[in-house]
């Protein structure tokens, strides 16, 4: 199984890469491409490696029952369920030139699609990658026709457990290998007691694919600890302002705080290292002073044999060091050593 998929052109996350940081705009625009659009330029400029919006057909996703729901809450956008998901919908059109926008960002730009329609619609957009929602992991038909494509995915599966995860796998797997799994939980904003991050662990020996972590939990620290685990994508819900309505506001980042994310990922990244124990250079400016060195235990005339009981391990900042004393012990002083002096190499024959 692959360790590496490139999401992107020239983009490969997984073993050895660095990790993907992924602006999730969602329905934080409010419906409003300009706020989309400087939500772009924001994510960009605090460092998010891609952005991501979602596409929605309201007729292919929602049955009418919902749609005529009323839907009476302070984050609500219309009086029923189906007016609120239509004011938060961007057209084929405003995300063409969001795409576009993007790519003159320096951005990927990527979507969550919700059903048929809307991946028609993307793939006439050439859309390079696709996230599946956690709650489409086990949506078989929006499942095969992603996987068709050929084109990367990014299985979020905040929703369901092993068998479920198992099953969409296998099927995107009978297509192609371009796969990343993502550990989430489906709540927001999630306990930190329900995150339960070493999930990804089991997923990745599991499944044998790369795997990330899509973000629900209030700050940055639980991202930032996935990525100690070893996650190679992360995914943070980004917002202008956190006290907007809407219910994703309250969970996101902001662009100062989104960045703040940014710079301690890449803080770990270079902290993680190799898995190998090496003494790093930066020791060597402090050992001098710091390490044990053959010091004297008692006076030790010239022409007298060092013996162990004559010698015991100090700080001195010179001589020979405490584990190297083999080096002395056996040998002839050339000159007197006072108690308490370091022994050079140069004091013995």
């Amino acid at each position: 199984m692959t360790q590496t998929v490139e999401l992107f052109p020239n983009r490969p996350v997984g073993e050895g890469q660095p990790c993907l940081i992924v602006a999730e705009l969602g329905q934080n625009h409010n419906g409003c491409v300009h706020q989309a659009a400087r939500m772009i330029q924001a994510a960009a400029a605090a460092g998010a490696d891609a952005v991501k919006l979602c596409k929605r057909d309201l007729e292919a996703d929602l049955a009418p029952t919902l749609r005529r729901r009323p839907y009476d809450s302070p984050h609500s956008f219309g009086s029923t369920y189906g007016e609120h998901r239509a004011r938060l919908e961007l057209s084929v059109q405003e995300h063409a030139w969001l795409r576009q926008l993007a790519g003159q960002c320096g951005v990927p730009y990527f979507v969550t699609v919700c059903d048929l329609p809307s991946l028609e619609q993307m793939e006439r957009l050439q859309v390079p990658c696709y996230k599946v929602a956690s709650r489409d992991l086990t949506n078989e038909p929006l499942l095969r026709h992603l996987a068709q494509t050929g084109k990367p995915l990014v299985l979020s599966t905040g929703m369901d457990g092993p068998e479920a995860i198992a099953e969409a796998v296998n099927l995107i797997l009978a297509h192609h290998d371009r796969l990343v799994l993502l550990h989430c939980v489906s709540a927001y904003p999630v306990p930190y007691s329900q995150v339960h991050l070493k999930a990804m662990q089991w997923m990745r020996q599991e499944f044998g694919v790369p795997v990330g972590w899509s973000d629900h939990t209030l700050g940055a620290s639980v991202a930032v600890a996935a990525v100690a685990l070893g996650a190679a994508v992360v995914e943070k819900h980004f917002t202008l302002d956190r006290r907007q309505r809407g219910r994703d506001h309250a969970c996101s980042l902001e662009p100062q705080q989104f960045a703040q994310m940014v710079e301690e990922i890449r803080r770990v990244e270079q902290a993680l290292g190799e898995p190998i124990k090496r003494v790093p250079s930066c020791v060597e400016e402090h050992r001098w002073r710091l390490q044990r060195n053959l010091v004297a235990r008692c006076p030790i005339p010239a022409g007298t044999r060092v013996e162990e009981h004559m010698v015991c391990p100090k700080s001195a900042g010179s001589g020979i060091p405490w584990p190297q004393r083999h080096r002395a012990l056996g040998r002839v002083a050339r000159r007197n050593i006072a108690p308490d002096e370091p022994i050079l190499e140069s004091d013995l024959r």
